[in-house]
């Protein structure tokens, strides 16, 4: 059975004039006067009803241009769209709103365009309200919104006019910590709900974690498919050899300190738990983290990551995977993650520590300022240091003759 919705063989080409003349004389003598941008190149894929689809890729690849033609806003060169039923759609921060007009106008109009009935609109309007948070501002134009505020009013809509299908471009990119969490609940309730996400982010923490499979725009075309653990790798490693600076997995969400909850303090330390930052192969090595939740009932978890400078994994504790979480009922909380025997060979490594909710989707603090260095006085390739058993075995080739 195939995807309930599907986009195949789209391409969309841009004509660039050097001036606006050469648009007459091409239509009038009929030769080519322009040079030709694709920014799509024969793009297919699709994703099964009430599924999530995260779409990634470096700026430029072609993934707006893809959610625009999604959307109908722009029309593909070629190729066709399989979407049906209500769409809605958050795409370019803001585009849709009327700047002279308030909030509460803007939305009404949003409503109305999506396809809801007068009474639709009046029923949805004081939940769209209450869930952007804008207070007077509701009622004030919105040329006067912050970029913050005017994501937080285009979110509302989408996601409140009973749409069967939600292109959300970058939605949670902009705005605070706690206002990203309801983002993330909401997104997860629809997905709950049977509703189908088109998903575009450059936080890969989000796409591993909140869809089910991911495409990956390169340069327009795509370059990997799949269940989205597995592209989002195959993009990771493709920008880490591209630019060794590149942000870790999760690092392109921006999250501020003093939301839901925070770190107090990173430490890493010995299997004594003191302070240290040099380690041998073998040797215990640990990390002590203390954080607080702005509620002792909110349900906090912990993600934490080894990694080398260039941005390779080397392994990773999860309190919700591991089953140790989530940590609840407190206001201050001090965990240790440790391992009897560190398994890293010679090298410099970072930590990297992520707080986030009870789903491990919103995240409310992050920290990437801990190193730690591993000694050797024996030099082995590859990261990391594993004590090998050696077995002799009888051989199955008979003697040489």
């Amino acid at each position: 059975m195939g995807p309930s919705y599907s986009f195949s063989h789209l391409s969309k080409v841009y004509r660039l004039y050097a001036a606006p003349r050469d648009r007459f004389f091409e239509a009038l003598t009929g030769r080519p006067r322009h040079a030709e941008v694709r920014a799509l190149d024969d793009v297919s894929g699709g994703i099964a009803k009430g599924s999530v689809l995260g779409v990634i890729g470096e700026n430029g690849s072609g993934k707006s241009t893809l959610f625009k033609i999604l959307a109908g806003t722009t029309a593909q060169t070629s190729g066709t769209v399989n979407i049906s039923g209500r769409v809605a759609s958050i795409l370019e921060l803001g585009s849709a709103f009327h700047p002279d007009d308030t909030g509460r106008r803007n939305v009404i109009l949003q409503a109305a365009l999506a396809g809801l009935s007068r009474e639709e609109v009046a029923d949805a309007l004081p939940e769209i309200e209450a869930f952007a948070e804008l207070g007077d501002f509701f009622d004030r134009p919105v040329k006067t919104y912050s970029s913050g505020m005017q994501m937080r009013l285009a979110f509302s809509v989408a996601t409140a006019v009973l749409p069967d299908v939600i292109l959300l471009d970058e939605a949670l990119a902009v705005g605070d910590g706690r206002f990203q969490k309801k983002c993330v609940d909401r997104i997860f309730e629809l997905k709950a709900s049977g509703k189908t996400i088109f998903f575009c982010s450059h936080a890969m923490y989000y796409v591993s974690t909140l869809c089910d499979r991911a495409l990956w725009l390169n340069a327009g075309r795509v370059a990997a498919e799949g269940d989205s653990q597995s592209v989002v790798l195959e993009y990771e490693k493709f920008l880490a050899a591209k630019d060794g600076k590149v942000a870790p997995h999760g690092a392109g969400a921006a999250v501020p300190e003093g939301t839901h909850g925070r770190f107090l303090e990173v430490v890493v330390t010995a299997g004594d738990g003191a302070p240290k930052d040099e380690f041998r192969p073998g040797e215990p090595w640990g990390v002590e983290l203390e954080f607080a939740a702005d509620d002792p009932a909110r349900p906090l978890q912990i993600h934490l990551a080894v990694s080398t400078r260039d941005n390779v994994v080397c392994f990773s504790a999860d309190s919700r995977l591991d089953g140790s979480g989530p940590f609840v009922g407190q206001s201050v909380y001090r965990v240790r993650i440790g391992v009897d025997a560190l398994p890293l060979g010679k090298g410099e490594f970072v930590v990297y520590a992520y707080l986030a909710d009870e789903k491990s989707l919103a995240l409310f603090d992050a920290r990437s300022d801990r190193t730690f260095h591993v000694e050797s006085d024996v030099w082995r390739s590859g990261l990391m240091s594993l004590r090998a058993a050696w077995t002799p075995l009888p051989a199955r080739a008979g003697a040489p003759r």
